[in-house]
């Protein structure tokens, strides 16, 4: 048997929001039901932790099985902040097919991740504000910043998106490129506390320090921390009513929690549910107009194996996919 091999543009053109909304959706509550094998990503620093090797990177691995999709597969994800590369993190997905014993694809990683990322925040808009967010500030207009507006302009009925990024000609430029495609009035913000004061706040950064004062967030509901180190500060995420997390283990080895947690700031009895329990009802707090929520979806293997499965599954009436017998 040959394995199907998927470039960039394979991924996109097979790729529909929606439906990768509900799979999303589905893999999440399925987690909650113990029906996904989800082991917490195997992180190696490669010098991002300040130590050896002076390379400013790190790599994951995220191995997954999925039932409800009967699919086994990986994401292994590197990151290099210093290398010359306008994208400074590259993966790919390996699915592997459990019935015929054989890796049935290799997928590039980071079209999937970026929509993947995004449909985080979409679930978390969705679901965990108290009432349907008309603005969300936006921190960083980077790669994963283009997914997070083309998605959520997509799916959801958001008025404006307010940019912020340390760098105002990237925001701007941002903003320029983007904004003649859009539903949603996609606007820079001239200082952070501009994008903050929104009913939604997004961090896309990759700060290893918080991007985000908490008294900036006085009308915020929801805060939707993606990074991979703190974005935020202690006191947000201390006085959150309620935390949300896709993963409780994983989030607090890496991500916006994982820094208070080593310092044991933080710990497991501090996390107040997972978007899976959320989403299947099993959650008994109840998120009030005046509550503040933190959502940190780090990423897990499962979702990027479902979605990727939905890719492969898209492929085979379309056919036109390199194959390659490896054996």
């Amino acid at each position: 048997m040959t394995t199907k091999l998927f470039a960039e543009d394979d991924v996109e053109r097979r790729i529909d929001f929606a439906e990768s909304l509900e799979t999303v959706t589905q893999t999440y509550v399925e987690a909650a039901r113990d029906r996904v094998l989800n082991p917490p990503k195997l992180g190696m620093h490669m010098g991002d932790d300040g130590e050896w090797p002076e390379l400013n990177a790190f790599a994951i691995d995220m191995p997954a099985y999925v039932d409800w999709l009967k699919v086994a597969g990986l994401k292994w994800a590197v990151a290099t902040w210093d290398g010359d590369t306008d994208r400074p993190i590259s993966s790919l997905i390996l699915l592997f097919d459990v019935e015929d014993g054989v890796f049935k694809a290799v997928m590039e990683g980071m079209y999937l991740t970026g929509v993947r990322t995004a449909l985080q925040s979409v679930v978390g808009l969705d679901r965990l504000a108290p009432s349907p967010p008309a603005s969300v500030g936006l921190f960083g207009a980077g790669f994963q910043a283009r997914f997070q507006v083309a998605v959520i302009d997509e799916l959801l009925d958001v008025a404006e998106i307010r940019v912020f990024d340390t760098d105002r000609a990237t925001g701007e430029a941002f903003v320029r490129e983007l904004d003649p495609e859009l539903g949603v009035d996609l606007v820079v913000a001239d200082r952070p506390r501009a994008a903050a004061r929104s009913d939604a706040v997004i961090t896309a950064t990759n700060a290893q320090s918080p991007v985000v004062d908490d008294r900036w967030l006085e009308e915020t509901d929801l805060v939707v921390a993606l990074g991979s180190y703190q974005e935020l500060a202690d006191k947000t995420i201390l006085e959150a009513d309620h935390v949300i997390v896709d993963h409780a283990q994983q989030c607090l080895n890496r991500g916006a929690l994982a820094s208070m947690a080593e310092r044991d700031a933080l710990g497991r009895t501090d996390l107040d549910a997972t978007i899976g329990e959320i989403l299947d009802g099993e959650y008994s707090g109840v998120i009030q107009a005046d509550d503040r929520t933190l959502f940190v979806p780090i990423g897990v293997g499962a979702v990027d194996v479902a979605l990727a499965e939905q890719v492969y599954a898209a492929s085979v009436p379309r056919g036109s996919i390199g194959e390659f017998a490896f054996v």
